[in-house]
């Protein structure tokens, strides 16, 4: 017999099918079906970025990370938006990939240029100038302005700050794109690993052609496909490419490339800026269009993208020469050269 005092246990029904119901459902189907799509809109973004990581041409030629990026927690708050690199007033600005331009002019009293970058992202310049006008297009490794005085520095320096044009000045990190986030020079008391076996570290730069070094036609060289903008000798061009895929195979991005060939003007720049760690112009290697600089993880002792490149570069013709090895007069894990 039911007990008076306790209510009845409720029976299931089915969910009903009123108007306001089906309503609610249909809400509930959309908003998850949009905060997946959202989800993997981020997702694709994000891999987007990743790829695109490490393949910006450095704005200047080799690119020295003087002040590190180092936002604020709060976005009101004091902090470093950005990256310094080391640069001097006329020293030319190359576009780091394909956009356009997106404000010329003065901002707080700097020179200040800013670009919108196909893949999305708006790039600035402080202190920089541009001839060109807001809306015009450019390529990767164009030169599409100059540095100029008003650095904040204490030495002079070119500002780079990097943000998702979507975004509300999200800034980001700009070192990942230049292939600069892990340049961190090992110890030289870390023994590295023997060498391949048939690389002795010498390279085969030198004159070709009859052209004088630094003062190569363009029409005699090709771009890198694996990294637009960056030019070399079309043998030398053809065999890095082929290094890149496989290192892409392995790593999932391409090679990072700082610098390739390197014109007299460039070769004077650098060695104004670094004195007498610069080649005398018109004797660098970069100058034969024969040597590279990498970042990504190259440019550090020890890494295992820079373990992968001493096995395996060698068969590629690309080799890391004996005085810029861990052990040699002038250690730079970034720097090779190309052998035929």
């Amino acid at each position: 017999m039911p007990n008076p005092h306790r209510p009845p246990t409720p029976r299931w029904r089915a969910p009903s099918r009123s108007r306001s119901g089906a309503t609610a459902f249909a809400t509930f189907v959309v908003t998850v079906l949009v905060v997946l799509a959202l989800g993997l809109t981020g997702t694709a973004r994000a891999d987007q970025t990743a790829a695109e990581a490490t393949t910006w041409v450095s704005p200047v030629p080799v690119m020295e990370i003087v002040t590190a990026f180092d936002p604020p927690q709060e976005t009101w708050l004091a902090g470093h938006r950005g990256i310094d690199i080391r640069a001097l007033p006329g020293e030319p600005l190359r576009a780091p990939t394909s956009g356009t331009v997106r404000f010329r002019g003065s901002v707080a009293g700097t020179d200040t240029v800013s670009i919108t970058t196909d893949s999305g992202h708006t790039v600035s310049f402080q202190p920089a100038t541009t001839d060109l006008a807001v809306g015009d297009a450019f390529a990767a490794g164009e030169r599409i302005g100059e540095v100029t005085d008003g650095a904040h520095c204490d030495e002079d320096c070119l500002h780079v700050g990097v943000w998702p044009t979507e975004s509300d000045r999200a800034y980001v990190d700009p070192a990942p794109f230049f292939g600069q986030d892990a340049s961190v020079l090992l110890p030289l008391s870390r023994k590295p690993a023997e060498e391949p076996a048939d690389d002795d570290g010498a390279s085969g730069a030198g004159s070709w052609g009859g052209h004088r070094n630094g003062r190569i036609p363009a029409s005699a060289m090709c771009e890198l496909k694996t990294a637009p903008g960056q030019l070399l000798r079309c043998d030398a061009q053809a065999a890095f490419d082929r290094l890149s895929f496989a290192f892409e195979a392995r790593f999932g991005r391409p090679i990072s490339v700082t610098d390739a060939y390197r014109d007299y003007d460039t070769q004077v720049i650098l060695k104004k800026r670094k004195g007498r760690l610069a080649a005398t112009p018109g004797t660098s290697n970069h100058g034969w269009a024969l040597a590279v600089d990498l970042g990504g993880g190259i440019n550090g002792f020890g890494s295992p993208e820079h373990e992968w490149m001493r096995a395996n570069a060698p068969t590629f013709a690309w080799v890391h020469p004996s005085w810029a090895r861990q052990s040699g007069s002038l250690p730079e894990p970034w720097h090779w050269e190309f052998r035929k």
